[in-house]
Order: C-alpha cells, then structure tokens, then sequence
C-alpha cells in the first residue's frame, strides 16, 4: 500500500490523484533521495508527514523549515505545499494523504461538526511543524507512525486502527489549536489565489520562452505585486521557480522515457544543452544522463 510520490495536478495546481479509494480514503506514500522534490500542489485531502532518515525541507503555504530525523508536520486542506531535500545525504520521508471524511463520516456527524470542521475550515491553520521535543506534538507523531504502520502490513481490523490513529491526530491539533486562530487578512487571501493561478499558467507554458510580465499578467498584476507574492509565498523570484518546474519535469522524462537528452531539454523550455546540463547538475548533483543511469 505504498506509493511514491508522484504528483499529478489539474490546471489549478491540485492534485488529482485518487489517494486510497473511495470506501477507505487514505493512502501511504515514501519520498527518499532518489525521488524529491515533490512540486508546489494543493489538494483537497489532509496530511501528515514523518522523517524517518536524514532531513527535508518542507514548504506549507508562506512558511518554509527543514524538518529532521523524528520529526513532521501537519499539512490542511487546500493549502499549497512542497517538498524538496535539504541535502545530498540519505533520507526518507513518509506521508500520510487522507480524505477528512476517513475521520469525520457524513457531515451531519458529531465527529465531522466538532472535531473536522473546525480544522478544515480554519483558514489561520495551514499546517504545523510537528517536534518530537514538544509532547503533544510527539503523541502525534507517533499516531503518524502507527497509522502508517497498520496501513503497510493491512493485517486484521487495519482500518479501524488506522482510522483510530488519525482520529487522535486531528483531536490533538484541535485541542492545542482551540483559542490560538489568528485572523489572516483578505490581502494574505487574494496573494494565495493569485499564485495558484500563477503557478497554474507555469505549469501550462513551461516549454514556452515566457517573462515575468506574462506569468503576472495571468493573474491581473503588476510585475513588481507578482515578484512580491512569489517572494512571500514561497520565497523564489517566479523565474526562479519556473527553471526549477522545467528541472522537475526534465527528470520526470528522463525516468519514464527513452527520449534523447537533448529532446528533453527542448521540450522543457531550455535553448542551450550547456545551460540545461549546468542547471540539471546544481538540482540533482549530476549530469542528466548520469541520472537517467541511476534511476
């Protein structure tokens, strides 16, 4: 019942893919150096995350943290996210994608009106950096660990106890989250929409040669308000992001299929194999070729 992460998005930026099914919405995914980064998405699941080996650099909407060896997170609902290695050393994050109705049942349910809800309509609450030193954030983490265990080995009843599990977790969070909501102005609001639309027309033109005033002008703003929402959401110049998001793609190929090299390159958007070759190595440490041999 694992998978790794392959992120599949819509036009929009959100995940499409079916994480468990529909009678039992969750699903166990595993990241490790081989297969990061995993791209900026949003989805309209819950997750949690776990790092078993080593350490990655997780980035839940605005706020960005390597997270280490023990530790996790908690990712809301149609929040935008990604991850990517903090180094080249070995590492393992495993992750947790579930639909709140795996823990919440009908929505007329008491489990969904006081203990889903609350969270999943809780715009203040994107995710949380989960501590192994703080200890509701370790009772958490080790429901994570639990959930995960039961979900890979499927023995006897692995349902209700991983539906258990991640019960615990969200009545957690909602305990320590209670009386903390912040307000999150309409500004912070209207700069997450704009960069999902933005981000949305990377993803369709990325093997196209496009500027800055074109990515702004798909969400109706100016070149410096679009420079700025990149900046404070997730800290990259839009340039910045689009050479990575063409990187990203170019490994995807390199993986999956038997296209040249220098197919690849153009087909991502780069003019020169130099600068395509120069720029592949400073993301995955080698040559594309050397990294079509290692997959």
């Amino acid at each position: 019942m694992i998978g790794l992460c392959d992120c599949v998005t819509d036009d929009k930026k959100r995940e499409i893919k079916e994480h468990g099914s529909f009678a039992f919405p969750v699903a166990c995914y595993v990241n490790h150096t081989g297969s990061v980064p995993v791209p900026w998405h949003w989805h309209d699941e819950l997750e949690v995350i776990f790092v078993k080996q080593g350490s990655v650099l997780i980035q839940i909407a605005s706020e960005r943290q390597e997270v280490t060896e023990g530790n996790g997170c908690f990712i809301n609902a149609g929040i935008l996210h990604a991850v990517e290695k903090s180094s080249a050393a070995e590492m393992e994050e495993r992750s947790i994608v579930f639909h709140p109705r795996l823990v919440g049942g009908s929505m007329d349910s008491v489990f969904w009106q006081k203990y889903v809800l609350p969270v999943v309509s809780d715009r203040s609450l994107t995710g949380i950096y989960l501590e192994k030193s703080v200890y509701w954030q370790k009772e958490i983490l080790s429901c994570i660990q639990t959930a995960w265990k039961v979900c890979v080995l499927e023995k006897d009843d692995y349902e209700i106890a991983a539906r258990n599990a991640l019960s615990r977790c969200l009545s957690l969070l909602l305990r320590r989250q209670s009386g903390q909501q912040k307000k999150i102005s309409e500004k912070a609001l209207r700069q997450t929409e704009r960069m999902k639309v933005m981000l949305n027309f990377i993803q369709q033109h990325f093997d196209e040669t496009i500027s800055i005033r074109q990515i702004a002008g798909s969400a109706s703003v100016s070149e410096s308000e679009c420079m700025r929402c990149f900046r404070q959401t997730i800290g990259i110049t839009p340039i910045t992001y689009l050479k990575n998001y063409r990187l990203q793609y170019a490994a995807k190929l390199l993986k999956s299929t038997d296209l040249p090299v220098s197919s690849i390159g153009g087909q991502c958007g780069f003019q020169e194999m130099s600068y395509f070759s120069r720029a592949f190595g400073e993301i995955y440490g080698c040559t594309p070729s050397q990294y079509r041999k290692l997959c």
